[in-house]
């Protein structure tokens, strides 16, 4: 039932947000669509949706901290980030567990929901969890039992999950509406559904907010945070009242009421002169793939080093399943690892990239879909070709010069994870130990990699001399799980297997 925390999400989104400004959310506060589903009975599902870079998450954040002011006995609210870019975030199951983990959090006595499945004896699940139906049927289970009047489910970026059962989990999740009145309020955010649309709106406990037919609303918000990050520029820049308001009528004009817009501009205004800042502006297209494609070409044309670090950075953050590290970058693109060297591409690419802490992610999704779409990847690839297949080599390199045993240096065996002092070398791996024979599975048809499966190939090469250290590395990241699933997926590489006995491993 591992999953991340929710509220941990919310808060790093509302960080990477730049402010929440409520005021930009008032006008669906008073939406007739918002409170009927709010305060009614008959109104069992909202659905929000917009296109790209209109505020949707922001949005969600927003109402999701209203409605738990609202939060008492006879209240509850719980709900979940979806994230393409990251493998936790970005499927049913990890939607449920995520909805399940804040629900047990504030209603402990729903635990037994769980725990009625545990066989304490053996202890384990004695029936399976994993599948999304299974994990369905246990949260249905815990909202029939919750003793709250009102429960609200808030899904934001429902498009950002990439399973295909998204169509048949909207089936099942417009029908706990049935009974009235119904407890259950189920909040939606996403940009168009292709497969799952046609499931919302099919009757009238549904309802729609649009935001592009809230054209003027969403206007309106868009201008106050434009005055907004002017604020901010002005106290760094010093604009002045007259450039500060010419600024400020370019920005509105060029928006297209896009809030992601608006924030890439002002990121990129915040490194540019006060003289030159208007016509930076003035020299920007409109639209966002417009804007991101005007950014790619200038990235792509400068210093020879520099451009070839870019696009290597891009192309590994998109093949990656999880936001990366600074340190794990230079196991997982072959580029320096020197973490100066990482900032400062990180720091050119800050139209598509951004820095979280130490974590290195997609400014937007919006981002990331420009770059894997068919101008971004024509740009990307009139370099050089990186993928799969260089990712997974990169990282059997990494790990077969760094794993070591005892990685951690733990005083001695039978020590427990509070005395464990994780050093950079751990860190530095984490990434390359859990993914590589993932990034190998998905490049396995190429020559590259068919190579490597033989057993005096790389892949061969290290399971003979570093499958226990890697073992013992994936044991403390707490992944020793993902061992079996590597397992699985090399068992039939009859080379390889014969080092380790893969295939009797697995019977056993």
């Amino acid at each position: 039932m591992r999953c991340p925390d929710t509220l941990a999400i919310k808060n790093r989104l509302k960080e990477s947000k730049d402010k929440l400004l409520h005021k930009s959310i008032e006008w669906i506060l008073q939406d007739p669509q918002y409170l009927d589903w709010r305060n009614g009975d008959d109104v069992c599902l909202l659905w929000i949706k917009g296109g790209a870079g209109k505020g949707k998450t922001m949005m969600s954040i927003g109402l999701i901290e209203r409605l738990s002011l609202l939060q008492d006995e006879s209240t509850v609210v719980t709900y979940f980030f979806c994230q393409n870019a990251d493998y936790e975030l970005n499927t049913i199951e990890a939607i449920l567990k995520g909805l399940i983990l804040q629900l047990v959090n504030q209603q402990k006595e729903l635990k037994i929901s769980l725990r009625s499945r545990w066989d304490t004896t053996n202890e384990r699940f004695k029936e399976e969890i994993t599948s999304w139906r299974a994990l369905w049927d246990i949260f249905l289970e815990m909202l029939e039992h919750c003793k709250c009047k009102r429960v609200y489910v808030v899904v934001d970026a429902l498009d950002e999950c990439q399973d295909d059962g998204i169509a048949d989990l909207l089936k099942l999740l417009v029908r706990t509406g049935l009974h009235r009145p119904s407890k259950i309020k189920w909040l939606l955010t996403s940009r168009p559904l292709d497969s799952g649309e046609r499931e919302l709106l099919s009757g009238s406990d549904q309802v729609l907010v649009s935001l592009e037919l809230n054209s003027k609303h969403v206007s309106e918000a868009v201008q106050i945070y434009i005055t907004s990050k002017m604020d901010e520029l002005d106290r760094r820049c010093s604009y002045g009242e007259t450039l500060r308001r010419k600024i400020q009528n370019e920005l509105t004009e060029k928006a297209e009421d896009t809030y992601l817009w608006v924030s890439l501009v002002c990121k990129r205004l915040e490194s540019v002169h006060r003289d030159e800042a208007l016509t930076t502006i003035q020299d920007l297209p409109l639209g966002l793939y417009p804007l991101y494609h005007r950014v790619l070409i200038q990235l792509s044309s400068g210093e020879s080093a520099a451009v070839k670090g870019c696009m290597r950075l891009l192309r590994v953050m998109m093949l990656a399943y999880r936001p990366l590290n600074m340190a794990e970058v230079g196991c997982v693109s072959g580029l320096s690892d020197e973490l100066a060297i990482i900032e400062a591409l990180v720091d050119r690419c800050a139209s598509f990239l951004k820095m979280r802490g130490t974590d290195i992610e997609f400014v937007h999704q919006s981002a990331r879909d420009y770059l894997t779409g068919e101008n971004g990847q024509s740009i990307l690839n009139s370099d050089e070709y990186y993928g799969h297949a260089g990712v997974a080599l990169g990282c059997l390199s990494y790990l077969s010069q760094r794993l070591k045993v005892n990685l951690v240096d733990l005083p001695r065996p039978n020590s427990t994870r509070e005395v464990m002092k994780w050093n950079g070398l751990a860190a530095s791996v984490a990434y390359a130990a859990t993914f590589w024979v993932q990034h190998l599975d998905d490049a396995k048809n190429t020559t590259t990699v068919q190579k490597a499966l033989t057993a005096h190939g790389e892949v061969g090469i290290f399971l003979h001399t570093k499958l226990l250290e890697w073992l013992e590395c994936l044991s403390l990241l707490d992944k020793l799980p993902r061992a079996v699933e590597a397992f699985k997926t090399l068992a039939d590489n009859s080379d390889v297997s014969k080092y380790i006995g893969f295939k009797a491993l697995l019977a056993n």
